[in-house]
């Protein structure tokens, strides 16, 4: 048995110290090159969102609110992946960033890991275990894989999970409201980092960590305990939105608009599901192969690597089966081997015989991939490993009777893939494909793919015999405790560092002196013209990056109409999972003309693109039809969008419905265009609308010659605002009234909390006793 010792040997700053040697060493490569990290999501996606805020904010001073370039026009403070209101996030507004990114990850990676060392050290763990569960958390296959993709978000979200577990757990403990407080500021944090999915599945672990360890597990039977512990767990809840209200409520108000609303289908809420094969890739790695150097085999989609890649190493699994003798943290113990095996169930998605009636439960329906819920998986095999690992190092080696048939089945699974690849190597991999494989294996690098297999059934079996080795002469040896907790630490670090180090790579962002070539010559407004990129060159949110105006447009939240409007010019049905507009096949579809498309990007070229439909124009005439018919109607000869604007209900302001014989003479000049404000100048010799090639949002406002005017939606999509007779200014403004108000609640949130959780109080009476306790005895 492993010697128990009377003192810690390692010192409290050490900790931090190890964990930022760990975080130096992985990202050691990119922060020596001086380069930015690579992360494909991070390029694509979120690189245009930080730089239009970056550049917006060092040229006009003020955040950005309206996005002009991507998908005609759409809310930008709506966007909740853009995080511009998460408090981490200071560094994108004071570097560029591709190079906020490098040292803001390498930040997240490091506190991450320090606040599982928080949570850890709060159930009493010893320091060598608190490292252990920091290493597994901050640094496991899951997370760094995600971080190659370049799931900003992600990021930002994942790390606060302990934090928020550590001020629950002392909540449900000592019913303090400081505690509720805090885990409520903490989740409003996470919220506001920009990955709802990871906020959603947190909030559900959060309530299960209450209802089984609140009441179930600490068995404390008092019912006025437990309605402490039910309004606590509401006031978190309460607390985190209220705080991340300035981000929720234009989340909000875009999403009952999106694509999103009133949830997505089945097939698209268990998109990317874990399939229980891939549970063979928690043991060995890369037997699928890899995503960074395109040897990834199960699917034709590399993205699905990421999203079930599950890896925390081969001794954490062994120390999670160690059983745990105090009473005080077996419970804690049992919470989270259910956490394991609930989030492995829900991740199993359509592979799960009983997700179709928790897709009908409240959330599920809004999200797909539910194999995102890995991350908890891996949060709660960092504790169990960590508590395990703490209950060695007290001389308590004790382990479940289970532990013994996942010896037995892991050893005969390493044992067959080792004799299989070496010994029968073609009916081996003829077999691997056959049983494993979505399709045929055609499209990988056969060669690369053979040395990936063979690295990790190498890699997995050493080091399944050297996790033995180490508990077996940690159960039946004389190994000192500082030597066993030395050689677990090293051994799980070797483990994690060999896999997940690969995922940390610099990139440089390459030339586009081609691409500027041609971004010189398109228009930086909608006024001239918009632009379709029909060219490999261009990305979909290339509009964002250059600030040219584009119809096209990547982002999980898109306007429904707008995707409706778009897949009906191009005489397609609607599709809900739609996430990427990066192709118009048909430019001078009849629809498209109305959004004041003049240019088209083809094989590096320019081509001109006519119409007669201007971008600003009175129209005279409406017309109304009911909504499912509009877009018939639109793409009809019925539909003259210079004489006719279709509304879907009678607007309140009176119109003419129908033709009128006599040609209207009118002039529409733009006189200023910027991102949240127009001024329009108009003449018309009769009263009709102004219809602009803009999309319809909430939130815009109109006055004309001063005063309030409505702004309709007009031909199912685009703005339009009545005007009289005469000669008119008509202004345009952009205000986010869910802003504003979510503005003022999360001030008065952050205010009312903070003095909950800062002692000020009890230093000041404290204080105020000692004064007057010397003054008596002056």
């Amino acid at each position: 048995m492993v010697k128990v010792g009377k003192r810690s040997f390692i010192p409290e700053g050490l900790i931090a110290i190890g964990l930022g040697v760990a975080v130096l060493l992985w990202f050691s490569e990119v922060l020596y090159k001086g380069q930015s990290l690579y992360g494909s999501d991070f390029i694509l996606q979120f690189y245009p969102w930080k730089k239009f805020i970056y550049d917006h904010v060092r040229s006009q001073g003020t955040l950005p609110f309206w996005n002009p370039y991507l998908l005609s026009g759409t809310p930008f403070v709506a966007n909740i992946q853009a995080s511009m209101f998460y408090p981490l996030g200071i560094l994108y507004y004071l570097l560029s960033p591709e190079k906020a990114y490098v040292y803001s990850t390498a930040v997240h990676c490091m506190l991450g890991s320090v606040f599982m060392v928080v949570f850890m050290r709060g159930l009493s763990a010893s320091k060598s275990a608190s490292f252990i569960s920091a290493l597994i958390f901050g640094f496991n296959g899951y997370f760094m894989a995600h971080l190659y993709a370049g799931h900003l978000s992600f990021v930002q979200t994942y790390i606060w999970i302990p934090l928020i577990f550590h001020f629950l757990r002392r909540f449900i403990e000592k019913c303090q409201s400081k505690d509720a407080a805090a885990a409520g500021l903490v989740l409003g944090v996470q919220i506001l980092g920009g990955f709802p999915q990871i906020a959603f599945y947190t909030i559900l672990a959060s309530l299960l960590f209450v209802i089984l360890y609140g009441f179930l597990l600490t068995k404390a039977g008092s019912s006025r305990l437990g309605l402490k512990l039910l309004l606590g767990a509401m006031v978190i809840l309460l607390v985190g939105f209220a705080a991340a209200a300035v981000q929720v409520l234009p989340t909000l108000e875009f999403t009952g608009l999106s694509t999103r609303a009133g949830g997505v289908s089945y097939a698209m809420a268990t998109y990317d599901s874990l399939h229980p094969k891939e549970l063979l890739a928690f043991i060995m790695p890369d037997i699928f192969g890899n995503a960074v150097d395109s040897t990834y085999w199960r699917s034709r989609e590399p993205w699905h690597f990421w999203e079930t890649c599950g890896y925390v190493g081969i001794l954490p699994l062994f120390l999670a089966f160690v059983k745990v003798e105090e009473r005080a943290v077996r419970a804690l113990h049992r919470f989270f081997v259910i956490l394991v095996f609930s989030s492995l169930f829900l991740g199993l998605g359509k592979h799960n015989p009983l997700y179709p009636m928790i897709y009908r439960l409240p959330g599920f329906n809004s999200f797909r991939i539910p194999a995102q819920i890995i991350f908890l998986y891996v949060f709660g095999m960092a504790v169990l490993a960590g508590l395990g690992l703490d209950q060695i190092l007290k001389g308590n080696l004790r382990v479940h009777k289970v532990f013994f048939v996942f010896l037995a089945g892991a050893g005969a699974l390493l044992a067959t893939f080792t004799i299989g690849f070496y010994v029968y190597r073609y009916p081996f991999f003829f077999q691997l494909f056959a049983r494993f494989a979505e399709g045929p294996v055609t499209h990988v690098d056969m060669a690369a793919m053979y040395e990936r297999i063979s690295s990790t059934i190498n890699r997995s079996l050493l080091f399944f015999l050297l996790s033995l080795f180490l508990i077996g002469v940690g159960a039946y040896g004389k190994m000192g405790r500082r030597l066993f907790a030395t050689l677990v630490c090293m051994l799980v670090f070797v483990d994690i560092y060999l896999f997940s180090s690969q995922f940390v790579r610099p990139y440089t962002f390459p030339s586009q002196s081609m691409k500027e070539h041609i971004i010189a010559r398109l228009p930086s407004s909608p006024v001239p013209g918009r632009v379709v990129t029909n060219s490999p060159l261009f990305h979909a949110n290339d509009g964002l990056r250059w600030e040219f105006p584009s119809v096209l447009g990547y982002d999980p939240l898109m306007l429904r109409r707008y995707v409706e409007y778009v897949l009906s010019s191009q005489g397609l049905p609607m599709d809900d999972h739609v996430v990427n507009l990066h192709r118009v096949h048909d430019v001078r579809a009849r629809l498209l003309a109305l959004l004041n498309i003049r240019q088209m990007v083809t094989d590096g070229q320019i081509e001109a693109v006519k119409s007669d439909v201007p971008y600003a124009q009175v129209v005279p005439n409406k017309v109304v039809v009911p909504s499912t018919e509009v877009l018939a109607f639109m793409n009809s000869e019925k539909f003259d969008p210079r004489e006719l604007v279709v509304f879907e209900e009678e607007p309140f302001s009176e119109g003419r419905t129908g033709y009128q014989d006599k040609k209207l003479t009118t002039s529409c000049k733009v006189l200023k265009y910027e991102q949240e404000k127009m001024v329009i100048r108009v003449s018309t010799e009769r009263k009709g609308y102004l219809v602009l090639s803009e999309v319809y949002y909430p939130g815009w406002k109109a006055f004309v010659n001063g005063k309030d005017a409505e702004v309709l939606c007009g031909n199912y999509i685009f703005r339009a605002i009545p005007v009289e007779s005469g000669d008119h200014e008509v202004k345009l403004f952009f205000v986010s009234w869910p802003f504003r108000i979510g503005m003022v609640v999360s001030l008065v949130t952050v205010a009312i909390c903070i003095p909950l959780i800062l002692p000020f109080r009890r230093r000041g009476k404290a204080v105020q006793s000692e004064e007057r306790r010397s003054t008596q005895q002056g």
